[in-house]
């Protein structure tokens, strides 16, 4: 899919950030992500908006700072509904948990994620938890 100029989500579907090294598959754990893929996903379709390229909080080297670090991972995707990666570590989905994002765990393509995730009802819903 191709990258849409047009950022406004489409009536009824919500941004989700994948973790993903090659846009290929899911391949990124959360804290070593490089990059995170946005797609606009809903029940009607889906789309690709844009790559974030994220400084990963894990091995970074910031020592003290690695919890700064990690928040601003977090705030990258925090317009996003959900994220999809490889592994997620408990400080990770903690976060995410408090900013109302849904967070899953996959191998798979992208192609077949967004499609899962366009079938799962519980994104769409006001009242989805992690």
């Amino acid at each position: 899919m191709t990258a849409s100029s047009d950022p406004a989500l489409s009536s009824g579907a919500v941004r989700v950030a994948i973790g993903t090294s090659t846009g290929a598959r899911v391949s990124e754990h959360f804290g070593h992500a490089t990059r995170f893929e946005i797609w606009e996903v809903g029940p009607a379709g889906s789309r690709f908006l844009e790559t974030r390229n994220n400084r990963p909080a894990c091995g970074s080297g910031c020592g003290d700072r690695a919890e700064a670090v990690m928040d601003a991972s977090v705030a990258l995707i925090a317009d996003c509904k959900a994220v999809v990666v490889s592994r997620l570590g408990e400080c990770a989905i903690n976060r995410l948990t408090k900013l109302g994002i849904l967070a899953f765990e996959t191998d798979d393509t992208v192609d077949d994620t967004v499609r899962q995730l366009a079938a799962f009802d519980g994104l769409f819903t006001a009242e989805a938890v992690a």
